[in-house]
């Protein structure tokens, strides 16, 4: 058992680490621990409510209100995208490029974006 007076020096540190790495500490709380908990609570990973959004919010048999209606979606990413204006992205993962194009038009100038694909196929339709 630790006594209460080593865990109240450890404290201060803890709190410094918070401050220091917040950012991450954020990035972890967003990208892990809430997409865990609505994953959870809904029974339902992302990617599946991406499409019932889509499915909810689109007009049946018109292709280009299914577009707009995932871009209003992934409107997340390209904020992000504009609010930190990284000067290099590397994206693993490319499928068929449609992501790499929102991140790369979001680009400060002279940014680059770097994007890996292990399926040769996949990476051939994304070039």
């Amino acid at each position: 058992m630790v006594s209460p007076a080593i865990a109240l020096a450890f404290i201060p540190f803890v709190v410094t680490l918070l401050i220091r790495y917040r950012h991450y500490f954020l990035l972890f709380y967003r990208a892990v621990l809430v997409r865990r908990l609505q994953d959870y609570l809904t029974g339902i990973p992302r990617e599946e409510r991406a499409f019932q959004y889509v499915l909810t919010h689109a007009i049946p048999g018109d292709p280009q209100h299914i577009l707009e209606t995932f871009d209003h979606w992934t409107k997340i990413l390209e904020r992000l995208i504009y609010e930190k204006a990284p000067l290099t992205v590397l994206e693993f993962g490319t499928y068929c490029g449609y992501a790499t194009i929102l991140i790369a038009q979001a680009l400060p100038l002279g940014a680059r974006i770097y994007s890996v694909e292990m399926d040769t196929r996949k990476a051939a339709v994304a070039e």
